[in-house]
């Protein structure tokens, strides 16, 4: 904008000449006018060019505000689910699953802020994220605020465009319970071929355990007004030092008895795995957890350990195009008191970069999924 305004002055003062065209009046106040879009752009951070790519481990879309020099970055997903038994039974359903809204703003080269507003089933609003980062080299830098737990594929990196099924896998549901979130301090960063996050958090809230039936979903506090009589420590470590594929460890360790006289120690961990070449992708992960004195537990449980393991193939027949098709299968065992065995096969249709549409099929379940899905 000090660049027009100079210009502008230095015309105001430069001796008359002959008059200018009508013609080039309108040339020159054109020229102008896409000068002055072209900076508004600029100052509030506009991306509209900027490829989306995965950063530190979020989401292409929610990674934005990376990209920047400085100013806003605005980006988002969305997500719809139709959902039907296929025994004839009742019980369909077709939800507006998540709205989602990124906002980032990049105040220099070493500090950032960058939040994740969500709009769940059309009349829930929770934030989902919203930190500050200090970046400082490659190797080290430092997050502050409401964070994404670094365990597991789904939790981190939830954009439809960004898993295959029309929704996500049942370990990274009770296992690992996406989406999980708390408010945390820690740090980040690359040191070679190994990517790695570690944060002291809050805990899981032993009170809201159902450990038989849903697993440890319900002890997520979510940051608002969260009992911090326990911190836990959770952490990521991945390899990408072999071509085409990723490799990793996530743990989480702490007491989630808060305040009550018994701890309820929780530990969690999981590998995970991933190989792509060409057409060809393949995920896997395997997850456990345990929580001690579970018979002790506001909903007492005569189990203390849970698990749950997936394994996924996909064959890309749009390979090297912008286009995707992707049919693909997927196995998947989860151990909670019940034992639960789910095969999917599905289809991932992906028009253009940012748009997705997914169906799959799951015999043991008898359910189909239908999905449509977005991010910018």
């Amino acid at each position: 904008m000090l660049t027009l305004l100079v210009v502008v002055l230095a015309a105001a003062f430069t001796p008359a000449q002959e008059a200018p065209s009508n013609q080039e009046l309108a040339r020159r106040i054109d020229l102008l006018s896409e000068q002055i879009e072209q900076q508004a752009l600029i100052e509030i951070g506009a991306t509209a060019t900027h490829s989306l790519a995965s950063t530190h481990g979020l989401g292409p879309a929610a990674s934005k505000v990376y990209g920047l020099d400085q100013g806003v970055s605005i980006g988002g997903y969305g997500e719809m689910l139709y959902t039907s038994p296929t025994n004839g039974n009742d019980g369909a359903m077709w939800d507006f699953y998540r709205a989602i809204t990124y906002i980032g703003y990049r105040f220099d080269e070493n500090w950032l802020f960058n939040a994740e507003i969500e709009i769940e089933h059309i009349d829930e609003i929770a934030l989902e994220f919203g930190y500050l980062d200090w970046l400082g080299t490659d190797e080290w830098n430092v997050r502050i605020g409401h964070v994404l737990a670094p365990l597991g594929w789904i939790n981190e990196m939830h954009e439809p465009t960004t898993f295959l099924g029309a929704n996500r896998p049942l370990t990274e549901k009770y296992i690992l319970p996406s989406t999980w979130h708390e408010n945390a301090v820690g740090f980040f960063g690359d040191v070679g071929d190994f990517r790695y996050r570690a944060y002291a958090m809050t805990s899981f809230d032993a009170a809201g355990f159902d450990l038989a039936n849903s697993g440890l979903r319900g002890g997520r506090q979510k940051g608002s007004k969260a009992k911090a009589d326990d911190i836990a420590l959770a952490g990521r470590l991945d390899y990408r030092g072999l071509a085409n594929h990723t490799i990793g460890l996530s743990f989480y360790q702490g007491n989630s008895g808060q305040d009550s006289s018994i701890d309820h120690e929780v530990f969690v961990w999981d590998a995970h795995a991933e190989y792509k070449r060409g057409p060809v992708q393949v995920r896997a992960l395997w997850a456990e957890a345990s929580v001690r004195d579970a018979n002790s537990l506001p909903i007492p449980s005569s189990i203390e350990d849970v698990a749950g393991r997936w394994l996924e193939f996909g064959y890309d027949l749009h390979a090297g195009k912008e286009s995707a098709l992707i049919p693909f299968a997927r196995i998947e065992r989860l151990e909670l008191e019940n034992v639960e065995t789910r095969k999917t096969f599905g289809i991932f249709w992906q028009p253009r970069a940012g748009v997705v549409f997914k169906a799959d099929y799951s015999p043991d379940a008898d359910i189909i999924e239908v999905a449509m899905g977005f991010n910018f």
